[in-house]
């Protein structure tokens, strides 16, 4: 009596397919884990370029490589990458060097601008560009990217499954290491990349220079009236001055003994004079009762801009009996 041994399942996922994905997975862990020793031992940082300025020789989107260089070593024309006082990079050409001792100050400028940055920048060091790549900045930011990072962790996941998941044939001996292998250089990869010399952005910014032309500015003040008199006619005071059409007018009845303010009038358009009569009058005491009349300026087309002082140029003189005005001084 025989038995037959059942054939072995591969369930969905085929020998094709899973080695596949470990051969991938495996090439993309050799590269990332490569590309974040290099950058390690050697220095490197990685400039992903987000603005045109250098262009046509380093456009938007491209990625550069740059190393730290000591002061002493820059030259003219050299590309420089700076973080500025606001913690921005800027990446621009050497246009001028100026040494003083132990002292380096760069001028430096955009291969599209019309003119130099309009501040220079004081070194030690710098990050000088020695190579780049078209467009491949755009590939470093999208791996970068939530999204990127999401699908690292699916290939993670995909490789784990292909090496150990139901189906795999639960290959033995130096396939199992070598699946370990695989999926171990992914893991070290992508956490390696997250940690070492991450990748900088820099803006390369255009800092053309514009010219404005203005005419000359000239502050104004607003001048009190030079003078003012005082006129009277039965029972009517009028008080005039020389009028200025950029001004109107405020003109203030107070009393003298309490200064309490009787009325106030505004004077507009051409107006320069105002008259006061009886029903003005706020009669106490038994003789005699003096006002005084205070006039201020008021630029016409602002009423807020007044003359700075409040300005009194004549008294009203008005007698409790006959209610007769009279001028003083």
């Amino acid at each position: 009596m025989s038995s037959n041994t059942p054939p072995t399942r591969h369930g969905p996922w085929s020998r094709r397919v899973r080695e596949t994905l470990l051969t991938v997975g495996a090439a993309l862990g050799v590269l990332c884990l490569g590309w974040a020793i290099a950058m390690s031992v050697f220095g490197i940082t990685p400039l992903v370029f987000s603005s045109g300025s250098m262009a046509p020789e380093i456009a938007t989107g491209d990625l550069a490589f740059a190393r730290s260089v000591p002061a002493a070593d820059l030259r003219r024309d050299d590309v420089v990458s700076i973080a500025s006082t606001s913690g921005v990079r800027v990446t621009h050409r050497i246009v001028a060097v100026e040494r003083a001792g132990d002292r380096t100050v760069l001028t430096l400028k955009g291969d599209a601008n019309a003119s130099p940055d309009a501040r220079t920048y004081p070194v030690t060091q710098a990050d000088r560009v020695f190579a780049h790549l078209p467009k491949g900045g755009y590939v470093v930011s999208a791996i970068a990217s939530p999204t990127g990072i999401f699908v690292g962790g699916l290939l993670v996941a995909a490789a784990l499954f292909a090496a150990f998941g139901p189906g795999s044939g639960r290959p033995r001996g130096g396939r199992r290491r070598a699946d370990a292998v695989t999926v171990g250089l992914v893991l070290v990869a992508l956490g390696a990349t997250t940690q070492v010399s991450p990748v900088q952005t820099t803006q390369a910014s255009f800092t053309d220079d514009a010219s404005l032309t203005t005419g000359s500015f000239a502050a104004h003040t607003v001048l009190p009236p030079a003078s003012a008199s005082c006129s009277t006619s039965l029972l009517t005071a009028t008080i005039s001055w020389p009028g200025d059409p950029r001004y109107d007018y405020e003109v203030v009845l107070r009393r003298v003994s309490t200064l309490a303010v009787v009325s106030t009038r505004q004077i507009t358009g051409s107006g320069a004079s105002t008259t006061y009569g009886t029903l003005d009058w706020v009669l106490s005491g038994l003789t005699s009762v003096d006002f005084r009349v205070e006039i201020r300026s008021k630029l016409a087309t602002a009423s807020s801009w007044q003359s700075s002082t409040v300005q009194t140029y004549s008294n009203i003189r008005v007698f409790v009996i006959s209610l007769l005005p009279t001028c003083t001084t």
